[in-house]
């Protein structure tokens, strides 16, 4: 046996059966084939064929997406047409060049105000349905809104709003082929014979023969690649009762010494995102609190970050090295920790890109079965978008964020759990409604509406048990597809 201290670029090579690095690690076998037979610590990365290695994998696969009922492809002869703000010597609805499935896709470049209609459909019936649909836009940035109607004719219809890019929502992202589901829980608003009652429930959901994209420009022409229509069963074939994710992040206290509790009282079960640096500060969650809330609550226990910089620093300010270390040592110490949770929540919601331009979507489909944001606010102030289930993008799960007096529109308890609102729909028409939280104090919000008072929050728990919505933990949803 011969001892061996290699230093860092040293161009020897361990060759001989039995050689042994200074620490005590043994090697068999020799030239490209070497067994370990020792303890091995690696403080750089581990890598096969130009990859790095994650030391834990997802536990399960995302779901994939039901059959459904074709409405279009835009395939030839698929007969849409233009009207309004388009230029119609630049579009092309017969587009070989783009596409994402068959042979072709509709290109619409809109100027404008400027639809994209088909009429003389068969009858829809959409009850207990919702509609997906798949688009690319080229420029966001020139992208205000990109909503769908659907009726009987332009002046008889149900619309369905989303919004390009706010603050926190950036459901639409240049260059890329975009999924979107929405329900009967997310319509927007109903003209003509359709209309919503003060509960949003829709006077008709069959007998529909037209739809309409409606884009709105902003700053210039923007160009839309149209690709799919699809008709899909909305979550209450799954959930009847629609379905409810109570989800904590930032690991505060007072998740476990309000929240809990309160929970208990109903045997309601969170998922509760974790910043490994921050597990037992002051006013945080300590270890022994987190194993309390997996083991006794059946909590889920899921990551958020493992260090603080990044997380305060969200992941678009690092580089695809920096997030995938992150990310690796996150799922690490859950597993190292006896903590199950598969999901995981984006630090401020930012998804997009890392600063050398790699997908965090990608990283984080290495380690978690899931990703969520804080997308929600794409409607008016009393509408947000939902999830339905399976969700098209398991790792851009919308979620509704700022539940709190300090907020407007839904995030508003007020608002939530009146009729009409947020959790009456859920119940009364399907939707997946993940609602996130970060302090619960028994004082005031000040202002803030990432704080929730106590009152506040027994007030949607009790409201949730009013309406019998089911609560599970985001990766008990995931588990429910087959």
């Amino acid at each position: 046996m011969t001892a061996v201290g290699y230093t860092s670029g040293d161009p020897r090579k361990v060759n001989k059966t039995g050689d042994t690095l200074t620490g005590g690690l043994t090697l068999s076998g020799g030239g490209s084939n070497l067994t370990v037979g020792g303890d091995l610590s690696v403080s750089g990365r581990l890598t096969a064929g130009g990859s790095a290695l994650p030391l834990i994998y997802p536990g399960r696969k995302a779901p994939y997406r039901d059959p459904t009922r074709v409405v279009t492809h835009f395939q030839s002869g698929h007969g849409w047409t233009t009207s309004g703000g388009v230029d119609a010597v630049a579009s092309n609805l017969n587009d070989t060049t783009d596409f994402a499935k068959g042979t072709q896709s509709a290109k619409v470049v809109f100027t404008g105000n400027g639809n994209l209609d088909v009429s003389g459909l068969p009858a829809m019936n959409l009850t207990g349905k919702a509609i997906r649909f798949q688009v690319k836009v080229d420029d966001v940035s020139k992208l205000s809104q990109l909503n769908i109607r659907i009726g009987t004719n332009a002046s008889n219809v149900y619309q369905w709003q989303t919004l390009a890019t706010t603050a926190t929502s950036k459901l639409y992202r240049s260059g890329e082929w975009t999924t979107v589901t929405v329900g009967w829980a997310d319509v927007h608003s109903g003209a003509g014979t359709f209309t919503l009652d003060t509960n949003r429930v829709p006077s008709a959901t069959s007998g529909f023969t037209f739809i309409r994209f409606q884009v709105v420009a902003s700053g210039g022409n923007c160009t839309v690649h149209f690709q799919s229509v699809e008709i899909i069963d909305n979550i209450t074939a799954t959930f009847p009762n629609g379905v409810v994710s109570l989800v904590f992040d930032d690991s505060w206290d007072s998740q476990y010494t309000l929240a809990r509790p309160k929970m208990d009282q109903y045997g309601y079960r969170g998922t509760n995102y974790q910043i490994v640096e921050r597990v037992g500060q002051a006013g945080r969650l300590s270890l022994a609190q987190l194993r309390t809330l997996q083991d006794q609550s059946g909590w889920e226990i899921a990551g958020h970050a493992y260090s603080t910089a990044l997380h305060d620093n969200r992941l678009t300010s690092f580089t695809a090295r920096q997030v995938d270390d992150d990310l690796r040592n996150l799922r690490a110490w859950l597993v190292s920790n006896g903590f199950h949770g598969d999901s995981y929540a984006y630090p401020g919601g930012q998804f997009e890109s890392t600063t050398d331009g790699v997908s965090i979507e990608q990283l984080v489909s290495r380690y978690f079965a899931s990703g969520r944001t804080v997308l929600s606010g794409y409607g008016a102030a009393t509408n947000i978008l939902t999830e339905q289930y399976p969700p098209p993008r398991p790792y851009r799960l919308l979620a509704l964020s700022g539940v709190s007096d300090a907020s407007g529109g839904q995030g508003l308890v007020a608002n939530l759990t009146a009729a009409g609102g947020e959790l009456d729909t859920c119940k009364r028409l399907g939707s997946w409604l993940i609602i996130t939280f970060h302090v619960i104090t028994t004082g005031s919000t000040g202002g803030d509406d990432g704080v929730i008072t106590q009152t506040d929050f027994n007030a949607v728990i009790d409201a949730i048990n009013s309406y019998g919505i089911p609560v599970k933990p985001v990766a008990d949803v995931m588990r429910y597809y087959t």
